[in-house]
């Protein structure tokens, strides 16, 4: 299964992470989102990809895999089946809202093609946020679906 992603992550205390391509960051207190796509098969499958997000014994690889390592919390995902890639276009639908701040410049958008400063945001609100993404995802024609433990 292909599809697209966003990792919800609580973080209760100043958080540092040091990534050799991003250098020295640090992850304030409060809700952040990871969006993420996953369009290949085996290992980087939809399925496959969140069950290793969940996990905490794994090779360390791509950015949030430093910041997963960390003392935070995954709390869930929410997922959407997409044959396309739809990783900036919901990282766009998400950084256009008021709601959320745009994290570290490049975390989880290195590789990216349409001009996206980073695929991380810390939320500006206390407030659950399942309705804010399912809305985001639904208004670029996906169906959300979330997951506290990674199963689809």
């Amino acid at each position: 299964m292909k599809g697209v992603y966003v990792l919800v992550i609580m973080i209760k205390a100043p958080t540092e992470v040091n990534i050799k391509s991003l250098g020295h960051l640090t992850f304030q207190p409060g809700t952040w989102l990871y969006v993420g796509s996953a369009m290949g098969g085996g290992s980087t499958s939809l399925e496959n990809r969140l069950l290793r997000h969940f996990r905490k014994e794994k090779a360390i690889y791509w950015h949030i895999d430093y910041l997963l390592s960390a003392n935070v919390k995954l709390s869930y995902a929410i997922w959407a089946e997409s044959p396309k890639h739809m990783e900036c276009d919901l990282a766009h639908r998400i950084s256009s809202s008021e709601t959320f701040d745009p994290g570290p410049q490049r975390f989880g958008s290195s590789d990216c093609r349409k001009g996206c400063s980073a695929h991380i945001f810390k939320s500006n609100i206390d407030e659950p946020l399942d309705e804010i993404l399912c809305r985001a995802f639904s208004r670029l024609g996906l169906r959300p679906h979330l997951t506290k433990d990674g199963l689809l």
